[in-house]
């Protein structure tokens, strides 16, 4: 008679242990349940109530297309002095250099000629008036110098329009021409030199006003998700000046230099900072749970927290969502009264990746 004999009458060899573990490593997606008699270390926590969240972050208070100006001539000339350097702040109205200009002075000239010529004709006019209700002159006299006055007023008013055209009063024009700071603010650079010719309408420098309306901010992945266009939220600067801000919009791409997602919040009420001033952004968060970071290991590019079952623990697949200081939002994978691993989560992280790689025997 022949007696059939079981695999389990006898034990495992080291090198068959071994490749039960590799086995086990690749069954499905079944969870690996770790003991936790024999860790020391662990500190475990039970996942709280979900909360919403909100974080400060850095930001740069930056001008917005309007607060910038490209300074110019209206006239072409030659420039005879620059009076304020680059990076000096300025007042509305103070001039920034000075242009040498033939044609601003013979345009001044056609005016005081122009205007000359219309007070003659409008005094020929009023002789002629006077004459012809005495009845001492004739109609077509009468309507000659009408006509003469006419055109000399149009040509005086031609002229005064050119001189207002390139930004002068005809009054006080003159052969030099000032260019001044639109706004309060810097010139943040020049493109021209002393004795340098330019043309008009030339781009000769750049100007940034005083105050810059825009906060610029950057976020790394992922993007508040309820965060959208148009919400108010608040911006800070380190003295504890405030203001409320409305976010202009969402960006669809990653900044090629920082690879975040870069945000405008336009500032509403002032008085406004001046640009480069660092402020912060306060960003709404989502309503979530939120762990110690700690809590948080990553396996095999996976993020996950170690999930307590009785005296063991088995590694779940989070959603990692933005960091709040030393703490982190998780988006999915965790109930509020679970418990999980705090501290030491990463002992267990070791243990995981060591029997996955068949480096230690346990019970199964």
């Amino acid at each position: 008679m022949l007696i059939a004999t079981t695999a389990c009458d006898r034990k495992a060899t080291p090198a068959e242990s071994k490749e039960a573990h590799k086995d086990e490593a690749t069954r499905g997606d079944e969870p690996m349940h770790l003991p936790l008699k024999d860790i020391r270390g662990l500190r475990f926590l039970v996942v709280p109530e979900p909360k919403a969240e909100g974080a400060w972050y850095p930001a740069e208070a930056i001008g917005d297309e309007s607060a910038q100006a490209i300074l110019s001539s209206p006239v072409k000339g030659i420039v005879s002095a620059i009076q304020v350097p680059p990076g000096q702040h300025v007042a509305a109205g103070a001039g920034l250099f000075t242009v040498q200009s033939p044609e601003l002075a013979r345009l001044k000239a056609d005016w005081l000629s122009t205007r000359a010529k219309r007070d003659r004709a409008e005094g020929e006019l009023a002789r002629e008036q006077r004459l012809f209700d005495a009845q001492a002159g004739s109609r077509r006299e009468l309507e000659a110098a009408r006509s003469e006055a006419a055109t000399a007023r149009a040509e005086e008013e031609a002229a005064r329009l050119a001189l207002e055209a390139r930004g002068q009063n005809p009054e006080t024009a003159g052969a030099v021409l000032t260019v001044k700071a639109p706004k309060a603010g810097t010139v943040t650079a020049y493109k021209i030199q002393l004795g340098q010719g330019v043309e008009a309408g030339q781009e000769l420098g750049s100007f940034q006003a005083a105050s810059a309306a825009i906060a610029r901010l950057e976020l790394p992945l992922p993007a508040p998700e309820k965060w959208q266009t148009g919400a108010v939220t608040e911006v800070r600067k380190g003295d504890g000046q405030r203001w409320k801000a409305r976010l202009e919009g969402t960006p669809m791409t990653l900044t090629t230099d920082t690879r975040r997602l870069s945000y405008r919040l336009r500032l509403l009420g002032g008085p406004l900072p001046i640009p480069g001033t660092p402020l912060e952004v306060h960003v709404p968060l989502a309503k979530t749970v939120v762990l110690p970071q700690s809590a948080l290991q990553q396996v095999e590019g996976t993020w996950g927290v170690f999930v307590k079952e009785g005296e063991e623990a088995e590694f779940r697949p989070v959603r990692r969502g933005p960091e709040l200081g030393t703490d982190v939002m998780v988006l999915d994978g965790v109930k509020p009264g679970e418990t999980v691993v705090g501290e030491g989560a990463y002992l267990l992280k070791s243990l995981q990746i060591k029997r996955k790689s068949g480096g230690e025997d346990h019970d199964h």
